[in-house]
């Protein structure tokens, strides 16, 4: 009884035979391919401006957040609830945070690497605009916060300092007949 299987261990440069190429798959010199793309990649000009487009996004998706924020406050009541103080704490401080860590969520996209030494240098950053954009977003989050601890009642008004005022004094009393 003969075998019907037969594997040959030949190299395919070798063998007469040639396997065919997957579909869609199209045969290029690829070094040609290769040597093109440095030159897209190298041009700084087009990466300045793919970066910035980047830090910009960076911003907008904290300001998308603003309305879910505004929504999850509105949500929790304006009672003083453990879930309600939660959430709120929880906005003010990742805004704090994000404002603290300004400088090391824009770090990826510096041209160069520079360390702020001094206001000249700051402004010279071609990211600021980025930058002030990014903490005016987290203001705002941080401002939708207070204005929630003033709605439940938290921050102290007028009323709350009313021991510490003085007296007015009264220099003319009138009556009628």
């Amino acid at each position: 009884m003969s075998s019907h299987w037969k594997v040959d261990f030949a190299p395919l440069e070798k063998s007469s035979s040639k396997v065919a190429e997957p579909v869609g798959f199209v045969s290029h010199n690829y070094k040609s391919l290769t040597s093109k793309t440095p030159q897209l990649l190298e041009s700084t000009e087009n990466q300045n401006h793919l970066k910035m487009k980047k830090a910009w996004e960076v911003v907008l998706g904290s300001a998308r957040s603003i309305p879910m924020n505004a929504f999850m406050l509105y949500m929790s009541g304006n009672g003083v609830q453990i879930w309600s103080i939660l959430v709120t704490v929880m906005l003010l401080w990742n805004s704090l945070k994000a404002i603290a860590g300004v400088q090391s969520a824009f770090e990826r996209f510096a041209t160069t690497p520079t360390r702020i030494t001094g206001l000249s240098s700051l402004l010279q950053d071609p990211l600021l605009p980025v930058k002030l954009g990014y903490i005016g977003v987290n203001l705002l989050n941080f401002f939708l916060g207070v204005y929630k601890c003033s709605a439940m009642g938290l921050l102290p008004v007028e009323s709350d300092w009313m021991q510490f005022l003085e007296e007015k004094i009264v220099l003319e009393n009138s009556f009628g007949l």
